[in-house]
């Protein structure tokens, strides 16, 4: 197992505590708010280091470019499933608005699925509406953790941003499959 596939797995097996954080949080306990934020900053992090690694030092591996993006997925989702569920989180975010973001992501996934199924081992690239999703939803959450006022402007700019990317993916998803030996962490 390289390094960067490593610091995935780290970022993976500890992902858990962002969620606890969320969900002991409450104003008495205001420390775990902000302990929260560190740690999905120092994730964030890793993510940079972790692909940074496997870039520059050519330790790309298809286990890591299959667990990279989970971790990413899980750490966004389950936060924004926890800050949801957590009253108090003011401006927090709606009930409504993590099954949303799951929608997407699993039709990215399923769709992943399918041109796997359908055109062997290969690997879906990364679309620039895609990137801009994922940097307006980690905004947003961000923003709920800090307790931003405009972090409801940020979440339908996010829920915008996923319903356009998702069909992206799909509408352009085929012409940039990429075969398997070009694999990221």
């Amino acid at each position: 197992m390289t390094l960067a596939t490593k610091i995935t797995v780290f970022r993976l097996v500890c992902t858990p505590l962002l969620p606890a954080m969320i969900f002991l949080y409450s104003p008495e306990r205001e420390y775990l708010r902000f302990a929260a934020l560190v740690f999905y900053v120092i994730a964030g992090i890793s993510d940079g280091v972790d692909g940074y690694i496997a870039r520059h030092w050519k330790q790309r591996s298809e286990l890591g470019a299959r667990l990279d993006p989970l971790a990413d997925k899980l750490l966004v989702n389950f936060g924004f499933i926890f800050v949801a569920a957590n009253p108090h989180f003011q401006p927090g975010i709606p009930l409504w608005f993590p099954p949303l973001l799951l929608l997407r992501d699993g039709g990215i996934i399923f769709g992943a699925i399918f041109y796997f199924r359908r055109y062997g081992n290969v690997t879906m690239a990364a679309r620039p509406l895609g990137k801009l999703t994922t940097a307006v939803c980690m905004s947003t959450f961000v923003g709920a953790l800090l307790q931003f006022p405009y972090t409801t402007e940020l979440l339908y700019a996010c829920i915008a941003l996923a319903a356009l990317s998702g069909l992206d993916y799909a509408v352009f998803g085929r012409s940039n499959l990429i075969p398997s030996e070009n694999v990221h962490a």
